[in-house]
């Protein structure tokens, strides 16, 4: 890869960030003052790895996955909290439904191809033609066991819960309110 590559590839992932930020700010999913905390570290941290990058250090491929992978925050969005506001009650039996979707899965498994170098896409295919075969409930860490996926993050216990990096939130959230997601969709034809 020419010096000149690895710059576009550098302004094209400055680009995909702020274009992510600014989206996520419009729809309200993160505020200002978490983009304020996690922009100058992002770009302090861009700058090492391009200075890594010019020393031949570390694989280009590698070092712009990395950053896309962290690209909006460091802080993930939890889907716990989302889904307590709208069934206080049952917010992990809501996640399990939204995962029922194959149109979900598929959701998260570009996410994760597009993101996630270690996804496992085989077991990917299979996980979904078992949930649409059998009986079988797929669970957020039941897809992080099997396909070894970053996009979520499960804790277990008191304070607990289910993360997830604000485009799956995102996309949880707008299954959750079908109302937001009629708009968008009339917003954006």
């Amino acid at each position: 890869m020419t010096e000149k590559e690895v710059g576009e590839l550098y302004i094209r992932l400055a680009f995909q960030y702020e274009s992510a930020i600014g989206r996520l700010l419009d729809k309200k999913i993160i505020d200002q003052d978490l983009v304020d905390r996690h922009r100058k570290s992002f770009y302090d941290s861009l700058d090492e790895e391009k200075l890594r990058a010019a020393q031949k250090i570390g694989d280009y491929t590698e070092i712009i996955r990395h950053y896309m992978r962290d690209m909006i925050c460091e802080d993930m969005v939890s889907l716990t909290e989302l889904a307590k506001q709208y069934l206080v009650d049952f917010s992990g039996y809501t996640i399990q439904s939204w995962m029922r979707s194959r149109n979900t899965l598929e959701f998260l498994r570009q996410w994760e191809n597009d993101m996630n170098a270690e996804f496992d896409d085989r077991a990917c295919e299979e996980l979904i033609r078992q949930g649409h075969t059998t009986s079988l409930t797929i669970t957020p860490s039941l897809w992080i066991r099997k396909t070894h996926a970053t996009g979520m993050r499960v804790k277990q216990g008191k304070g607990g819960g289910v993360k997830a990096y604000p485009e799956i939130a995102a996309d949880f959230r707008l299954w959750l309110d079908p109302k937001t997601r009629l708009a968008i969709v009339r917003k954006h034809m």
